[in-house]
Protein backbone atom coordinates (compact mmCIF):
# COMPACT_ATOMS: atom_id res chain seq x y z
CA UNK A 1 0.00 0.00 0.00
CA UNK A 2 3.10 2.15 0.33
CA UNK A 3 2.75 2.93 -3.03
CA UNK A 4 -1.00 3.59 -3.74
CA UNK A 5 -0.82 7.04 -5.85
CA UNK A 6 -3.93 8.62 -7.51
CA UNK A 7 -3.46 7.00 -10.76
CA UNK A 8 -3.95 3.70 -9.23
CA UNK A 9 -7.54 4.57 -7.75
CA UNK A 10 -10.59 4.79 -9.71
CA UNK A 11 -13.43 4.09 -7.41
CA UNK A 12 -14.81 5.27 -4.31
CA UNK A 13 -14.48 1.69 -2.67
CA UNK A 14 -10.90 1.60 -2.88
CA UNK A 15 -10.79 5.06 -1.30
CA UNK A 16 -12.61 3.57 1.34
CA UNK A 17 -10.98 0.89 1.69
CA UNK A 18 -7.66 3.16 2.05
CA UNK A 19 -9.47 4.75 4.65
CA UNK A 20 -9.93 2.20 6.86
CA UNK A 21 -6.44 1.28 6.57
CA UNK A 22 -5.15 4.77 7.41
CA UNK A 23 -7.85 4.62 10.58
CA UNK A 24 -6.75 1.33 11.65
CA UNK A 25 -2.64 2.58 11.62
CA UNK A 26 -4.01 5.88 13.10
CA UNK A 27 -5.71 4.05 15.86
CA UNK A 28 -2.23 1.62 16.81
CA UNK A 29 0.30 4.03 16.88
CA UNK A 30 -2.27 6.38 18.61
CA UNK A 31 -2.30 3.65 21.63
CA UNK A 32 1.40 3.45 21.92
CA UNK A 33 1.80 7.35 21.99
CA UNK A 34 -1.32 7.85 24.34
CA UNK A 35 0.40 5.39 26.89
CA UNK A 36 3.45 7.87 26.91
CA UNK A 37 1.30 10.93 26.83
CA UNK A 38 -0.87 10.75 29.18
CA UNK A 39 1.53 10.40 31.98
CA UNK A 40 3.57 13.34 30.81
CA UNK A 41 1.75 16.74 32.39
CA UNK A 42 1.22 15.18 35.56
CA UNK A 43 4.63 13.71 36.36
CA UNK A 44 6.76 16.97 34.83
CA UNK A 45 4.57 19.12 37.69
CA UNK A 46 5.47 16.69 40.05
CA UNK A 47 9.08 16.72 39.37
CA UNK A 48 9.36 20.16 39.18
CA UNK A 49 7.25 20.26 42.63
CA UNK A 50 10.37 18.05 43.80
CA UNK A 51 13.12 20.24 42.44
CA UNK A 52 11.64 23.53 43.55
CA UNK A 53 9.35 22.98 46.46
CA UNK A 54 6.81 25.03 44.57
CA UNK A 55 3.38 24.48 43.33
CA UNK A 56 3.58 27.53 40.96
CA UNK A 57 6.84 26.01 39.38
CA UNK A 58 5.31 23.20 39.00
CA UNK A 59 2.27 24.72 37.17
CA UNK A 60 4.68 26.58 35.17
CA UNK A 61 6.49 23.13 34.22
CA UNK A 62 3.15 21.98 32.82
CA UNK A 63 2.21 24.92 31.12
CA UNK A 64 5.63 24.44 28.93
CA UNK A 65 4.31 21.56 27.53
CA UNK A 66 1.47 23.51 26.05
CA UNK A 67 3.53 26.40 25.04
CA UNK A 68 5.57 24.27 23.24
CA UNK A 69 2.45 22.89 21.56
CA UNK A 70 1.91 26.54 20.71
CA UNK A 71 5.32 27.02 19.60
CA UNK A 72 5.65 23.93 17.41
CA UNK A 73 2.02 24.21 16.03
CA UNK A 74 2.33 26.40 13.22
CA UNK A 75 5.78 24.52 11.89
CA UNK A 76 4.67 21.43 12.33
CA UNK A 77 1.22 22.33 9.97
CA UNK A 78 3.70 23.78 7.29
CA UNK A 79 5.81 20.66 7.19
CA UNK A 80 2.39 18.55 6.80
CA UNK A 81 1.16 20.46 4.27
CA UNK A 82 5.17 20.35 2.25
CA UNK A 83 5.68 16.73 2.90
CA UNK A 84 2.26 15.30 4.41
CA UNK A 85 0.91 14.21 7.67
CA UNK A 86 3.28 11.03 8.11
CA UNK A 87 6.41 12.91 8.61
CA UNK A 88 4.73 16.40 10.59
CA UNK A 89 3.51 13.62 13.03
CA UNK A 90 6.49 11.86 13.27
CA UNK A 91 8.54 14.51 13.47
CA UNK A 92 6.61 16.53 16.70
CA UNK A 93 7.11 12.85 18.27
CA UNK A 94 10.56 12.25 17.95
CA UNK A 95 11.20 16.54 19.16
CA UNK A 96 9.38 15.00 22.16
CA UNK A 97 11.20 12.35 23.03
CA UNK A 98 14.54 14.60 22.74
CA UNK A 99 12.28 16.23 25.35
CA UNK A 100 11.64 14.08 27.75
CA UNK A 101 15.29 13.00 27.93
CA UNK A 102 16.02 16.40 29.03
CA UNK A 103 13.36 16.56 31.54
CA UNK A 104 15.26 13.57 33.77
CA UNK A 105 18.49 14.84 32.87
CA UNK A 106 17.06 18.29 35.02
CA UNK A 107 16.01 16.13 37.25
CA UNK A 108 19.43 14.25 37.61
CA UNK A 109 21.27 17.45 38.05
CA UNK A 110 18.48 19.43 39.71
CA UNK A 111 17.91 21.92 36.93
CA UNK A 112 14.72 23.78 37.17
CA UNK A 113 16.34 25.57 33.67
CA UNK A 114 16.38 21.98 31.76
CA UNK A 115 13.20 20.67 32.98
CA UNK A 116 11.59 23.58 31.58
CA UNK A 117 13.03 23.33 28.05
CA UNK A 118 12.48 19.28 27.66
CA UNK A 119 8.60 20.29 28.74
CA UNK A 120 8.40 22.93 25.65
CA UNK A 121 10.32 20.29 23.81
CA UNK A 122 7.83 17.64 24.89
CA UNK A 123 5.15 20.27 23.14
CA UNK A 124 6.20 19.10 19.95
CA UNK A 125 4.18 15.74 20.33
CA UNK A 126 1.29 17.18 21.35
CA UNK A 127 1.54 19.44 18.28
CA UNK A 128 2.11 16.64 16.28
CA UNK A 129 -0.55 14.22 17.71
CA UNK A 130 -3.40 16.85 17.62
CA UNK A 131 -2.26 16.77 13.47
CA UNK A 132 -3.83 12.55 14.08
CA UNK A 133 -7.07 13.78 14.09
CA UNK A 134 -7.39 15.62 11.20
CA UNK A 135 -5.32 12.71 9.14
CA UNK A 136 -8.26 10.71 10.37
CA UNK A 137 -10.57 12.82 8.32
CA UNK A 138 -8.34 14.00 5.23
CA UNK A 139 -10.10 11.10 2.97
CA UNK A 140 -13.09 10.79 4.92
CA UNK A 141 -16.62 12.07 3.85
CA UNK A 142 -18.58 15.06 5.21
CA UNK A 143 -20.87 12.67 6.78
CA UNK A 144 -18.54 10.60 8.28
CA UNK A 145 -16.27 12.57 9.94
CA UNK A 146 -17.28 12.29 13.58
CA UNK A 147 -16.89 8.68 13.79
CA UNK A 148 -13.60 8.96 11.81
CA UNK A 149 -12.22 10.90 14.45
CA UNK A 150 -14.09 9.32 16.77
CA UNK A 151 -12.63 5.95 16.23
CA UNK A 152 -9.21 7.24 17.27
CA UNK A 153 -10.43 6.79 20.99
CA UNK A 154 -10.15 2.94 20.58
CA UNK A 155 -6.01 3.63 20.43
CA UNK A 156 -6.59 5.67 23.42
CA UNK A 157 -8.96 4.40 25.43
CA UNK A 158 -6.59 1.40 27.13
CA UNK A 159 -3.30 3.47 26.36
CA UNK A 160 -4.49 6.30 28.03
CA UNK A 161 -6.16 4.95 30.85
CA UNK A 162 -2.75 2.28 31.45
CA UNK A 163 -0.64 5.19 31.48
CA UNK A 164 -1.20 7.53 34.39
CA UNK A 165 -2.07 4.15 36.68
CA UNK A 166 1.87 2.81 35.38
CA UNK A 167 3.55 6.15 37.27
CA UNK A 168 3.62 4.00 40.37
CA UNK A 169 4.63 0.53 38.70
CA UNK A 170 7.43 2.59 36.86
CA UNK A 171 8.67 4.70 39.57
CA UNK A 172 11.31 2.24 40.51
CA UNK A 173 12.85 2.79 37.04
CA UNK A 174 16.32 3.68 37.59
CA UNK A 175 16.65 2.48 40.64
CA UNK A 176 19.75 4.55 42.59
CA UNK A 177 20.92 5.90 39.45
CA UNK A 178 18.11 8.31 39.03
CA UNK A 179 16.16 10.43 40.92
CA UNK A 180 12.76 10.15 41.90
CA UNK A 181 10.23 10.21 39.45
CA UNK A 182 12.52 11.10 36.63
CA UNK A 183 12.63 7.02 36.02
CA UNK A 184 8.99 7.43 34.29
CA UNK A 185 10.32 10.22 32.26
CA UNK A 186 12.98 7.35 30.96
CA UNK A 187 9.95 5.70 29.78
CA UNK A 188 8.20 8.13 27.93
CA UNK A 189 11.17 9.16 25.72
CA UNK A 190 11.54 5.33 24.97
CA UNK A 191 7.73 5.80 23.84
CA UNK A 192 7.47 8.47 21.97
CA UNK A 193 10.17 7.73 19.75
CA UNK A 194 8.86 4.18 19.37
CA UNK A 195 5.62 6.36 18.16
CA UNK A 196 7.25 8.44 15.42
CA UNK A 197 8.97 5.17 14.16
CA UNK A 198 5.38 3.48 14.04
CA UNK A 199 4.19 6.95 12.00
CA UNK A 200 6.85 6.58 9.30
CA UNK A 201 6.55 3.18 8.67
CA UNK A 202 2.92 2.55 9.22
CA UNK A 203 0.83 5.54 7.63
CA UNK A 204 0.95 4.61 4.13
CA UNK A 205 -0.08 6.37 1.57
CA UNK A 206 -0.18 9.62 3.24
CA UNK A 207 -3.61 10.44 3.82
CA UNK A 208 -2.82 14.02 2.93
CA UNK A 209 -1.12 14.06 -0.06
CA UNK A 210 -3.45 11.58 -1.36
CA UNK A 211 -6.15 13.79 -0.59
CA UNK A 212 -4.87 16.28 -2.30
CA UNK A 213 -4.21 13.72 -5.58
CA UNK A 214 -7.23 12.52 -5.23
CA UNK A 215 -8.59 16.81 -5.44
CA UNK A 216 -10.36 15.71 -1.84
CA UNK A 217 -8.10 18.60 -0.47
CA UNK A 218 -6.93 21.01 -2.58
CA UNK A 219 -3.07 22.51 -1.31
CA UNK A 220 -3.62 26.03 1.07
CA UNK A 221 -1.86 28.99 -0.08
CA UNK A 222 0.71 30.10 1.23
CA UNK A 223 -0.13 33.51 3.29
CA UNK A 224 0.76 35.25 6.20
CA UNK A 225 -0.72 34.26 9.39
CA UNK A 226 -2.76 37.14 10.08
CA UNK A 227 -4.34 37.14 6.40
CA UNK A 228 -4.93 33.21 7.24
CA UNK A 229 -6.51 34.34 11.01
CA UNK A 230 -8.76 36.93 9.32
CA UNK A 231 -10.20 34.63 6.79
CA UNK A 232 -11.02 31.98 9.29
CA UNK A 233 -12.47 34.33 12.05
CA UNK A 234 -14.50 35.64 9.86
CA UNK A 235 -16.77 32.23 9.56
CA UNK A 236 -18.91 32.10 12.02
CA UNK A 237 -19.33 29.28 12.46
CA UNK A 238 -15.38 28.36 12.70
CA UNK A 239 -15.18 30.89 15.01
CA UNK A 240 -17.21 29.57 17.74
CA UNK A 241 -15.95 25.88 17.21
CA UNK A 242 -12.58 27.39 17.94
CA UNK A 243 -13.49 28.93 21.04
CA UNK A 244 -15.20 26.36 22.49
CA UNK A 245 -12.04 23.91 21.56
CA UNK A 246 -9.93 26.45 22.97
CA UNK A 247 -11.62 26.83 26.50
CA UNK A 248 -12.92 23.24 26.69
CA UNK A 249 -8.99 21.93 26.22
CA UNK A 250 -7.49 24.90 28.31
CA UNK A 251 -9.79 23.55 31.03
CA UNK A 252 -9.61 20.24 31.04
CA UNK A 253 -5.73 20.75 31.02
CA UNK A 254 -5.64 23.15 33.98
CA UNK A 255 -8.21 21.30 36.29
CA UNK A 256 -6.57 17.99 35.61
CA UNK A 257 -2.81 18.57 35.98
CA UNK A 258 -3.25 20.86 39.18
CA UNK A 259 -5.42 17.98 40.43
CA UNK A 260 -2.39 15.87 40.77
CA UNK A 261 -0.83 18.43 43.24
CA UNK A 262 -4.29 19.11 44.66
CA UNK A 263 -4.32 15.71 45.99
CA UNK A 264 -0.80 14.98 46.54
CA UNK A 265 -1.21 17.84 48.96
CA UNK A 266 -4.27 15.80 50.61
CA UNK A 267 -1.43 12.96 51.17
CA UNK A 268 -2.71 10.94 48.43
CA UNK A 269 -0.05 8.16 47.06
CA UNK A 270 1.37 8.25 43.31
CA UNK A 271 -1.15 5.28 43.08
CA UNK A 272 -3.77 7.05 43.91
CA UNK A 273 -3.24 9.66 41.65
CA UNK A 274 -2.45 7.56 39.27
CA UNK A 275 -5.96 5.96 39.47
CA UNK A 276 -8.04 9.13 39.58
CA UNK A 277 -6.51 10.55 36.16
CA UNK A 278 -6.81 7.14 34.77
CA UNK A 279 -10.54 7.46 35.71
CA UNK A 280 -10.28 10.80 33.98
CA UNK A 281 -8.43 9.30 31.07
CA UNK A 282 -11.10 6.55 30.38
CA UNK A 283 -14.04 9.35 30.48
CA UNK A 284 -12.38 11.09 27.72
CA UNK A 285 -11.88 8.67 25.21
CA UNK A 286 -13.82 5.79 25.80
CA UNK A 287 -17.47 7.13 24.60
CA UNK A 288 -15.36 8.84 21.21
CA UNK A 289 -16.71 6.73 19.36
CA UNK A 290 -20.13 7.14 20.06
CA UNK A 291 -19.73 10.62 20.68
CA UNK A 292 -18.56 10.79 16.94
CA UNK A 293 -21.62 8.91 15.81
CA UNK A 294 -24.14 11.03 17.51
CA UNK A 295 -22.49 14.25 16.42
CA UNK A 296 -22.86 12.91 12.70
CA UNK A 297 -26.27 11.68 13.30
CA UNK A 298 -27.19 15.02 14.46
CA UNK A 299 -25.24 17.69 14.03
CA UNK A 300 -21.74 19.05 16.25
CA UNK A 301 -23.94 22.26 17.63
CA UNK A 302 -25.20 19.79 20.61
CA UNK A 303 -22.63 17.47 21.32
CA UNK A 304 -20.45 20.37 21.96
CA UNK A 305 -23.48 22.28 23.95
CA UNK A 306 -23.24 19.15 26.09
CA UNK A 307 -19.68 19.13 26.24
CA UNK A 308 -20.04 22.45 28.29
CA UNK A 309 -22.82 21.52 30.66
CA UNK A 310 -20.80 18.33 31.52
CA UNK A 311 -17.89 20.45 32.19
CA UNK A 312 -19.60 23.50 34.03
CA UNK A 313 -20.69 19.94 36.64
CA UNK A 314 -17.38 19.12 36.85
CA UNK A 315 -15.84 22.16 37.91
CA UNK A 316 -18.72 22.27 40.48
CA UNK A 317 -17.55 18.98 41.56
CA UNK A 318 -14.03 19.88 41.90
CA UNK A 319 -14.40 22.60 43.90
CA UNK A 320 -16.56 21.40 46.26
CA UNK A 321 -14.14 18.48 46.60
CA UNK A 322 -10.97 18.95 49.32
CA UNK A 323 -7.51 17.58 48.65
CA UNK A 324 -8.23 14.63 51.40
CA UNK A 325 -11.33 13.69 49.50
CA UNK A 326 -9.71 11.35 46.71
CA UNK A 327 -13.56 9.87 45.54
CA UNK A 328 -14.80 13.72 45.09
CA UNK A 329 -11.96 14.75 43.37
CA UNK A 330 -11.66 11.48 41.19
CA UNK A 331 -15.35 12.10 40.46
CA UNK A 332 -15.10 15.72 39.39
CA UNK A 333 -12.27 14.20 36.93
CA UNK A 334 -14.68 11.89 35.39
CA UNK A 335 -17.07 14.52 34.49
CA UNK A 336 -14.28 16.59 33.02
CA UNK A 337 -13.17 14.26 30.64
CA UNK A 338 -16.23 13.57 29.56
CA UNK A 339 -16.96 16.88 28.80
CA UNK A 340 -14.24 17.23 27.08
CA UNK A 341 -14.73 14.69 24.85
CA UNK A 342 -18.31 16.09 23.91
CA UNK A 343 -16.78 19.16 23.64
CA UNK A 344 -13.55 18.49 21.58
CA UNK A 345 -15.35 16.25 19.06
CA UNK A 346 -18.20 18.36 18.66
CA UNK A 347 -15.84 21.32 18.12
CA UNK A 348 -13.41 19.46 15.94
CA UNK A 349 -16.26 18.47 13.50
CA UNK A 350 -18.02 21.38 13.69
CA UNK A 351 -14.43 23.11 12.14
CA UNK A 352 -14.31 20.53 9.73
CA UNK A 353 -17.84 20.49 8.17
CA UNK A 354 -18.06 24.14 8.03
CA UNK A 355 -15.60 24.69 5.42
CA UNK A 356 -13.53 23.04 2.67
CA UNK A 357 -10.63 23.16 0.15
CA UNK A 358 -8.13 25.46 1.65
CA UNK A 359 -10.11 27.51 4.16
CA UNK A 360 -10.30 24.15 6.15
CA UNK A 361 -6.43 23.70 5.88
CA UNK A 362 -6.29 26.81 7.42
CA UNK A 363 -8.98 26.20 10.19
CA UNK A 364 -7.24 23.04 11.46
CA UNK A 365 -3.71 25.10 11.69
CA UNK A 366 -5.51 28.19 13.32
CA UNK A 367 -7.80 25.75 15.87
CA UNK A 368 -4.39 23.42 17.09
CA UNK A 369 -2.45 26.95 17.74
CA UNK A 370 -5.20 28.42 19.51
CA UNK A 371 -6.43 25.23 21.13
CA UNK A 372 -2.57 24.87 22.72
CA UNK A 373 -1.80 29.26 23.48
CA UNK A 374 -5.30 28.42 25.65
CA UNK A 375 -4.48 25.65 27.37
CA UNK A 376 -0.59 27.10 28.00
CA UNK A 377 -1.99 30.34 29.83
CA UNK A 378 -4.70 28.35 31.63
CA UNK A 379 -2.06 26.13 32.79
CA UNK A 380 0.31 28.48 33.60
CA UNK A 381 -2.51 30.94 35.45
CA UNK A 382 -3.58 27.66 37.48
CA UNK A 383 -0.34 27.17 39.56
CA UNK A 384 -0.52 30.88 39.87
CA UNK A 385 -4.55 30.35 41.32
CA UNK A 386 -3.68 27.61 42.88
CA UNK A 387 -0.63 29.10 45.17
CA UNK A 388 -2.42 32.35 45.61
CA UNK A 389 -6.55 30.85 46.34
CA UNK A 390 -6.38 27.07 46.46
CA UNK A 391 -7.66 24.46 43.92
CA UNK A 392 -11.69 24.81 44.46
CA UNK A 393 -11.19 28.67 43.35
CA UNK A 394 -9.16 27.29 40.14
CA UNK A 395 -12.49 25.17 39.91
CA UNK A 396 -15.05 28.04 40.22
CA UNK A 397 -13.48 30.85 38.10
CA UNK A 398 -13.27 27.41 34.78
CA UNK A 399 -17.18 26.63 36.02
CA UNK A 400 -18.06 30.74 35.60
CA UNK A 401 -15.83 30.84 32.26
CA UNK A 402 -17.07 27.83 30.50
CA UNK A 403 -21.07 28.86 31.98
CA UNK A 404 -20.73 32.41 30.12
CA UNK A 405 -19.65 30.38 27.21
CA UNK A 406 -22.42 28.10 26.97
CA UNK A 407 -24.85 31.22 27.24
CA UNK A 408 -23.65 32.96 24.56
CA UNK A 409 -23.43 30.07 22.18
CA UNK A 410 -27.11 29.57 22.92
CA UNK A 411 -28.26 32.59 22.75
CA UNK A 412 -25.91 33.20 19.14
CA UNK A 413 -27.63 30.19 17.91
CA UNK A 414 -31.19 31.24 18.95
CA UNK A 415 -31.36 34.83 17.76
CA UNK A 416 -29.25 34.87 14.84
CA UNK A 417 -29.72 32.39 11.82
CA UNK A 418 -26.39 31.27 10.93
CA UNK A 419 -26.28 28.82 7.87
CA UNK A 420 -25.93 25.62 9.31
CA UNK A 421 -23.24 23.85 8.21
CA UNK A 422 -23.74 20.79 10.80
Amino acid sequence: MGSVTAEHISTDLQVRRIQRRIIVSLITVQAVFSLAFAMTGPLVSLIADEVTGSPGKAGLAQAMIYCGGVVFSVPLAVLAVARGRRIGIATGYFTGAVGAVLVVFGAVVSSFTAILAGAVAIGASLAGGLQVRFAATDLASTDRAGRSMGALSWGSTIAAVLGPSLMGVLEGIGGNWLPGLSGPYLAIAVVLAISACMILFMLRPDPLALARALDKEPPAPRQPLRVMLATVLRHPNVFRAILVLALVHAAMISLMNMAAIHMQHGAASLGVIGIAISIHTAAMYLPGHLIGYLADKFGPRPILLIGLVVQVLAAATLALSPAHNAVGVAAGLLLLGLGWSFGYLGGSVLLTVSVTGPLRTMAQGTSDFAMQLASAIGALLAGVVVTAFGYSVLSIAWGIGLSLLLVSLLVAWRSRATPAAD
